[in-house]
């Protein structure tokens, strides 16, 4: 995925800054958000 910089403690906090991305798919990994392009 892609990583932003946008910090995370769940990946259900990534779902939208992916989707206001142009992303989608936000996973947290290591507190950070990562998304899978479209």
């Amino acid at each position: 995925g892609v990583e932003i910089n946008v910090k995370c403690t769940g990946s259900h906090q990534c779902i939208k800054p992916c989707k206001d991305a142009g992303m989608r798919f936000g996973k947290c990994i290591n507190r950070k958000c990562h998304c899978t392009p479209k």
